[in-house]
């Protein structure tokens, strides 16, 4: 289990007045994968899968599952499940 500053769900940092927001975030660092292109983490710039513009994409299933093992397998992620139906959007990650 991972803890860090925690996002509210526009991605900014939950301010509690004196000090911020800070919990479990794994669920949010998966999700931040998810949404990140390559290169928009200078500090890591192979990271990412861009889910966004891939939702009007040709959906290959097995391509796309691959893929995102690869990324959540590459940032240390070795426990997890994942449920992928008909398109990105039925998308379901579960650390």
């Amino acid at each position: 289990m991972r803890t860090d500053l925690l996002l509210s769900e526009d991605y900014d940092l939950i301010d509690l007045g004196t000090e911020w927001s800070e919990g479990e975030s794994d669920q949010q660092h998966v999700e931040l994968l998810m949404i990140s292109n390559k290169a928009d983490w200078k500090e890591f710039p192979f990271v990412g899968f861009g889910a966004r513009r891939r939702l009007n994409g040709i959906f290959n299933k097995n391509k796309i599952i691959r893929e995102i093992r690869v990324e959540l397998e590459n940032d240390g992620y070795t426990n997890y499940t994942l449920d992928l139906k008909e398109n990105l959007e039925d998308l379901t990650i579960t650390i």
